[in-house]
């Protein structure tokens, strides 16, 4: 039986070859991806940059591939299964991305928060920059629809095929990300009325589950149209200006996932240190997948100085 490198050497060579000549201009290409807790071998297979146009990139991980061959121990039959999958993967991506050109990457890229713990692994390989005790990355939409946002991380080699520089992603991003993920402020709970309701739940069960809410105490939820990367909303000082507006003061932001965050007045019964607490034991609970977490912080916005903070939960504020 091979080591698992003499298996990712191995595969790295034949699978080329099983894919056929119909995919003669793609290349495979290696990517380390955090997930489920730990640093994987990723790897795609793409078209290469040279011809002005790219796919949506599916992702195959050669630790679970060798943990199929040590199953088996047949070389031959796992990379027959995984190029039977990358065909279809690819080709569903390219019915996606046929009409996208990678000229037209200005006015497709969006943000993307991360946290640089999580992200450390392939940060070296993206243009990135840093935001509060966050790293800001780049996502090249390809399209959006009632299913979803389909995008792709963007790396230092698709930067520079396009001759773009971080700062020119940066100030294309800040336009874009708003435009094409339109930011949101929901008062939680409605969603949760709207949860309760599509469970059967009767009107009188769901005022006596949220009972009455003091306007102080409401919690509101910021994420975006499609609940895709919402923790975007962060970057944006006007956007908040409309959620203090909703509240009705200063407020904390408890950062529930890179998908969406928590809005919470200063005035609440909610202290800071119960926060972080609820924080963290729900990014423990709930996050098996590591790159779904942004924080393990409390945020604090200023309407006055219209800035947003890290904030230090053994600081009091007045």
């Amino acid at each position: 039986m091979l080591t698992y490198e003499e298996f990712k050497n191995t595969f790295c060579v034949q699978f080329p070859e099983v894919m056929g000549s119909e995919f003669d201009g793609y290349e495979m290409k290696l990517m380390p991806v955090v997930k489920r807790g730990r640093t994987l071998d990723g790897f795609t297979f793409c078209r290469k940059l040279d011809e002005k146009r790219v796919t949506a990139m599916p992702t195959f991980y050669f630790n679970e591939l060798y943990e199929s061959y040590c199953d088996n121990q047949d070389m031959a039959v796992c990379i027959e299964q995984t190029a039977e999958s990358m065909k279809s993967a690819l080709i569903k991506g390219d019915a996606i991305s046929c009409n996208v050109k990678i000229s037209k990457i200005k006015k497709n890229v969006i943000a993307e928060l991360v946290n640089p713990e999580i992200a450390s692994p392939y940060l070296y390989n993206v243009p990135h920059r840093e935001f509060l005790n966050l790293y800001i990355i780049y996502r090249w939409v390809v399209n959006v629809d009632e299913s979803g946002v389909y995008s792709g991380i963007i790396d230092n080699d698709l930067m520079n095929s396009v001759e773009l520089t971080e700062d020119e992603l940066y100030e294309n991003a800040l336009k874009n990300t708003r435009r094409i993920i339109i930011p949101q402020i929901k008062p939680f709970d409605t969603v949760v009325r709207k949860l309760l309701r599509r469970d059967g739940r009767s009107e009188y069960e769901i005022r006596k589950f949220i009972g009455k809410i003091e306007p102080d105490e409401r919690m509101w939820i910021l994420t975006n149209k499609h609940h895709f990367r919402g923790s975007t909303t962060l970057l944006f000082s006007d956007f908040l200006d409309k959620v203090a507006q909703k509240v009705g003061d200063d407020f904390y932001i408890i950062p529930t996932s890179v998908n969406e965050s928590m809005a919470v007045s200063v005035r609440s019964s909610l202290t800071p240190d119960k926060m972080l607490e609820m924080l963290c034991d729900s990014n423990n609970a709930y996050f098996n997948d590591d790159d779904q977490m942004l924080s393990e912080t409390i945020y604090y916005y200023s309407v006055k100085d219209k800035t947003l903070s890290v904030f230090d939960v053994g600081e009091v504020r007045v």
